[in-house]
């Protein structure tokens, strides 16, 4: 049953343009972002994040673009919190479309689980 959830959403993200036929699927599951407001400052939505073996898509709301961010293109990964709770990613990384510097902030459950996954995949030290 896992798998065909797995292989439909992939499907699915493929069909959209934000993974490649050729990328595998890992996971994926509710999770929250920043939704930027002014600058820095924003209020945390709720979204879905894809893991996937080249990179992390964040699904984001109606009026948001959604998030995609190559592993390789990571510079920076640190842990924070959504309000109170120790459960986020703070990820910096180039935008190769902006050419930008850019930080996301993600939470999810197992946050040190992803955080590993994506430090190995990038080859950051946290």
């Amino acid at each position: 049953m896992r798998k065909a959830k797995l292989e439909k959403q992939k499907k699915n993200l493929v069909k959209i343009g934000l993974m490649e036929e050729s990328d595998t699927l890992i996971d994926f599951f509710q999770a929250s972002y920043i939704e930027r407001l002014i600058g820095a400052w924003g209020q945390w939505k709720r979204g879905w994040a894809y893991f996937t073996e080249e990179r992390l898509i964040v699904i984001t709301g109606f009026l948001e673009e959604n998030i995609v961010i190559p592993y390789e293109n990571i510079q920076k990964l640190e842990k924070c919190s959504q309000g109170v709770a120790p459960i986020g990613i703070a990820i910096t990384y180039k935008n190769m479309e902006s050419g930008k510097t850019m930080t996301h902030k993600v939470s999810m459950m197992k946050r040190d689980q992803w955080l590993a996954f994506m430090a190995e995949r990038c080859g950051t030290q946290l």
